[in-house]
């Protein structure tokens, strides 16, 4: 007979669920499969009822290793998720649960619901059709299919199906709740607040009725009435976990802070995990990580909860306990190596602790495992941004907006990305941000700065005035100003904000950038210099640098520029300013060998080098090696097929050498779509058709080039030949007498003059 050994590890009190699960596995080991998994649900269902949640999920488990086809355990495993939670958990599971459940109509009810939250409205509708197959006229079925639509913007279904819940259930107040979501995303504010209230009225003992006309006010921008709302509400259920977390978020976005922790700890105290977690995340905003740290650890078995285990690691990250947060994430990664949530945590720890690529390198992993993630996604185009990689950090942040349009944040960061090559959409974006929140300083300096980028001087003195009105005592506001004045010519008003500016934030790069624009706009390079080297005197960051790099550059001291460059590449390897600024001035230097190696390194650190590829390609071409820059551009066209400027050249490498005029032609012709009003590329789709021996379509287009830059030479040259092709005498010779005026090069020069010699002299 064998004798069995309880291990060591379960002799202690804290090991008693550990010992009952493993005397559970023991003594089901001698059972069917059948009879194990539905012991392991019953002893699940028995620590759920216990609000052991950790248990139960543990239970759960082991009932789908039985048989991971077991619906009802996968059903009762996504409700102990929710319970701790785990909200990708819960999801995962009750959708396995509805593929394994299909006749059960609850399971697609919640499935549907789940994905709804999850802003999966396509995968929700279709849950609602297989629960209204199993009861055609379930109101819940009808809600649930009326929202996913309302989330498709399929605003006209989604009423009619709202429309026909009401009628088979006019009693029910919570069905008019649902009508006046839909009304308020169809921009009709009255019939919204009128179906709402409605609701209410119906449901005057619901807090839920109360909680969506709350919202309804809020977003009106009716704060009192919202308030009113919330805590009519909290007065008829003082637990509910929306409604304190609706009015927390109410205190705080109107500058109550303070008063935000008593709703938050009401449900943290009610014994529920998720009012912990909200707590939680209170104290991590506020700064105060020991109160949450202790708020978490009393949630029992954290470490088999995703979700507290996280907040416990960035809570100890937060208070300095680097070594106990890196435990937590990697034995999360260790549990779950695609858990989105710990992939970008790991990355924010990274970057913070200036291992930049490494962090890259995890957030782009959390991108791939949730590509949905909100926060994952904004935090992406931050990097890139903080590496310099304009392109890429605008896509990421343009995925945030197409994920939660109201992210102003996103669009803040936006609207910095566009301005210096999009300024015109950059004031787009942040006037939408404004829209959204109209009190945001950051959004309307953002509108600000891209109205001066913009040139319209006119809209941003107005703006100007009202945030110089409302923030005094802001240093960015006045730095501002000193720009506009710049742009205005008016130096004395420039210097007056610049002191200003400088009282306000001496240390500021803004601030400093103003001055050195001021003092080269006074033609004062001395006072420039000397400014400049008295800030690098003390303390050097990357982005002081920088400006130091672009200040020398200015004075033409590219040695300076140089050296100031080459030190931001050298303190931080990741940023691509550097590179993009070298290969810039080596190429106005005629250094193209340097150029080259510049933009490679660049190109090797963007995520879609579609313009460093190219200028590298146009470097080839400098340099004669005509097949390497095709090579080039065949590149950047695989990385963006509407990448005009390389479609562009490398049409006029194929027409002017002879060669499948007819792909040339293509991309002439998409390069001159995106790019209209170009007559760089005109003239290329006009040197296609002359080579393909098309004039009467060759000229107009030499014609366009030639009334958008009359001066250039080419295209006068272009043009006379395209007349000589079509036997057009007269008018080829008086353009070639136009492309001498303007000039070419030395050897162009020389065929014009030959072919004007074998024209003759004009009758």
């Amino acid at each position: 007979m064998t004798v069995l050994t309880i291990p060591t590890v379960f002799r202690n009190s804290k090991g008693l669920v550990a010992l009952a699960v493993a005397l559970g596995v023991l003594s089901a080991a001698c059972s069917s499969p059948e009879v194990r998994k539905k012991q392991y649900l019953d002893s699940g269902n028995s620590y759920f009822e216990r609000e052991n949640y950790a248990a139960a999920i543990i239970e759960y488990r082991n009932a789908i290793q039985v048989d991971a086809r077991f619906g009802a355990a996968r059903k009762q495993l996504s409700e102990a998720y929710a319970r701790t939670g785990n909200a990708q958990g819960a999801l995962e599971e009750i959708v396995r649960a509805a593929d394994l459940l299909p006749d059960d109509f609850d399971v697609q009810v919640e499935a549907g619901n789940r994905l709804l939250a999850a802003r999966r409205p396509e995968d929700a509708l279709a849950r609602a059709q297989l629960a209204l197959k199993l009861r055609p006229e379930s109101v819940d079925a009808l809600v649930l299919r009326g929202n996913a639509l309302a989330g498709l913007s399929s605003y006209d279904d989604a009423l009619t199906a709202i429309e026909q819940a009401i009628r088979i259930a006019p009693e029910r107040g919570a069905t008019y709740t649902n009508l006046g979501l839909v009304e308020m995303a169809r921009g009709r504010q009255r019939a919204a607040e009128s179906a709402l209230l409605r609701a209410v009225q119906l449901s005057p003992m619901e807090a839920r009725a109360r909680l969506a006309l709350g919202n309804f006010y809020w977003a009106a921008d009716r704060i009192a009435d919202a308030e009113k709302a919330f805590e009519e509400a909290l007065k008829l259920e003082p637990d509910n976990l929306p409604a304190n977390r609706f009015m927390a978020s109410l205190m705080f976005s109107t500058g109550r802070q303070a008063e935000a922790e008593r709703y938050l700890r009401r449900v943290a105290e009610s014994g529920g995990t998720e009012g912990t977690l909200a707590l939680a995340d209170y104290y991590l905003v506020m700064g105060r990580p020991q109160e949450a740290i202790a708020g978490l650890k009393s949630v029992s078995n954290g470490l088999n909860m995703p979700d507290v285990a996280l907040r416990l690691a960035r809570a100890y990250a937060a208070a300095g306990d680097s070594k106990t947060a890196w435990t937590l994430i990697n034995q999360r990664l260790l549990a779950d190596a695609n858990d989105a949530s710990a992939l970008l945590l790991k990355g924010e720890l990274l970057f913070q602790e200036e291992q930049r690529e490494k962090a890259l390198d995890a957030v782009r992993a959390a991108v791939a495992a949730d590509p949905s993630s909100v926060e994952a996604q904004f935090i992406l185009g931050r990097l890139y941004a903080a590496r310099g990689d304009s392109s890429a950090a605008k896509s990421a942040f343009r995925e945030v907006l197409r994920l939660n349009p109201q992210a102003t944040s996103a669009q803040v960061e936006l609207a910095a990305a566009e301005a210096r090559s999009e300024p015109a959409t950059a004031v787009r974006t942040a006037e939408d941000a404004v829209r959204i929140d109209p009190d945001n300083l950051s959004a309307r300096l953002a509108l600000l700065r891209g109205l001066i980028a913009a040139g319209d001087v006119t809209r941003a003195e107005k703006e100007l005035a009202t945030l110089r009105a409302e923030y005094p005592q802001t240093a960015s506001v006045h730095a501002q100003d000193a720009r506009l004045a710049l742009v205005k010519k008016d130096t004395v008003r420039a210097r007056q904000a610049v002191e200003r500016a400088e009282k306000l934030d001496p240390r500021s790069i803004e601030m400093l950038a103003a001055a050195l624009a001021l003092d080269l706009a006074e033609n004062d390079p001395k006072s420039a210099r000397s400014r400049l080297e008295r800030r690098l005197q003390a303390g050097a960051s990357s982005e002081l640098l920088l400006l130091a790099a672009n200040t020398y550059l200015a004075l033409k001291d590219y040695a300076a520029a140089e050296k100031a460059l080459l030190a931001v590449a050298a303190a931080d390897p990741t940023r691509n300013e550097p590179h993009e600024m070298l290969g810039s001035m080596y190429l106005d230097q005629q250094r193209l060998d340097d150029a080259r190696r510049e933009f490679e390194a660049l190109s090797a650190r963007q995520a879609k080098p579609v313009e460093s590829l190219t200028t590298i390609g146009m470097i080839l071409e400098r340099q004669g090696r005509r097949d390497l820059a095709r090579k080039q551009y065949e590149e950047v066209l695989a990385i963006d097929a509407r990448a005009g400027t390389a479609g562009n050249n490398l049409a006029w490498l194929l027409a002017d050498s002879g060669e499948d005029l007819d792909r040339a032609l293509g991309l002439a012709q998409d390069a001159v779509e995106a790019s209209p009003d170009t007559p760089q590329i005109i003239d290329t789709l006009g040197w296609v058709y002359y080579k393909k021996g098309l004039p009467a379509l060759a000229i107009p287009q030499f014609q366009k080039a030639i009334a958008r830059e009359g001066n250039n030479g080419w295209y006068h040259y272009h043009l006379g030949l395209a007349y000589l092709q079509a036997g057009d005498v007269t008018k080829g010779r008086a353009a070639l007498d136009q492309a001498l005026r303007y000039g070419t090069d030395n050897d162009t020069g020389n065929e014009i003059r030959r072919r004007l010699s074998e024209l003759g002299a004009p009758r």
